[in-house]
């Protein structure tokens, strides 16, 4: 049975309470490609491009509170990332100062993952597949 939608992934959009920060995380940690600072809708947003993927971080817009206590919510569960070669790629993360929350272990007969963890408790799930 095919699928009658046909799906592509368009962008990620990430909530921030720190926008400078995580900006600097997906940059400088990540290695993320900064396209442009713009307003979504009256909030302040920054473009990346990652791995082919469009990045949109969005801040607070004026009287709003993001994160943990305020009244809206910050990031997003996941994000999976298919890395080529899982050990150099950890050792290029970690010497950016990236955190692991779990170092790489399988995940089946063919598949590695491992997780780290960003601003606002964001988690990019890392994978390489043999």
């Amino acid at each position: 049975m095919s699928n009658p939608i046909d799906y592509s992934l368009e962008h990620i959009h990430v909530y921030c309470s720190d926008m400078a920060a995580t900006e600097r995380w997906f940059v400088s940690g990540m290695g993320a490609e900064l396209v442009k600072h713009m307003e979504i809708k009256g909030s302040p947003a920054t473009e990346l491009h990652m791995g082919g993927v469009r990045l949109l971080l969005r801040g607070p817009r004026a009287g709003e509170v993001l994160g943990a206590g305020g009244t809206g919510r910050c990031g997003f569960d996941h994000l999976g990332i298919l890395v080529k070669d899982m050990d150099a790629t950890v050792v290029e993360l970690k010497r950016r100062g990236v955190e692991f929350e779990m170092e790489p272990q399988p995940l089946d007969a063919v598949t590695r993952m491992a997780f780290v963890r960003g601003p606002d408790a964001l988690r990019i799930e890392l994978l390489e597949r043999a």
